[in-house]
């Protein structure tokens, strides 16, 4: 009889265990922020940039995103959207289809600081099909 009070005991245990656990990872879990498929194709976007042309990496400190979606209500078939961040504008279009191929460009300009004025640009141009970006064109002038 002792012995099955400890194990009923214990399974409680476990039992409530698992629960605070669970419920403690859904808090945890909902506290990060879901990135919508527009906004995962500009982090990879400018992850790809940074990564295959780091002379950019200077101009990609904390950015915070602001922007979403431009195109009209009425137009059917497409979507565009536009973000920016500290001189950065990306602009992601594709067609409403299933698996779309997004036609990113990201678009930087600014003067450096400290009085030198130097002017940078970069135009970047690429897509991302299947999780795989493709650049298509890439200028960086100063």
């Amino acid at each position: 009889m002792l012995t099955h009070k400890k194990l009923s005991v214990a399974l409680a245990l476990v039992t409530v265990l698992i629960v605070v656990g669970g419920v403690s990872w859904a808090v945890i879990d909902s506290q990060q922020p879901d990135l919508s498929i527009r906004e995962q194709v500009r982090d990879d976007a400018m992850a790809y940039i940074k990564t295959n042309h780091p002379e950019t990496a200077q101009f990609m400190n904390n950015l915070t995103w602001t922007g979403g979606r431009t195109t009209p209500p009425d137009i059917l078939g497409a979507e565009t959207y536009a973000y920016t961040s500290q001189g950065w504008n990306v602009t992601i279009q594709y067609p409403v289809i299933q698996n779309p191929i997004y036609t990113i460009t990201a678009d930087y300009s600014a003067t450096s600081a400290g009085g030198a004025s130097i002017p940078y640009r970069v135009i970047w141009q690429g897509t991302l099909e299947n999780a795989t970006i493709t650049e298509t064109s890439y200028t960086f002038a100063q």
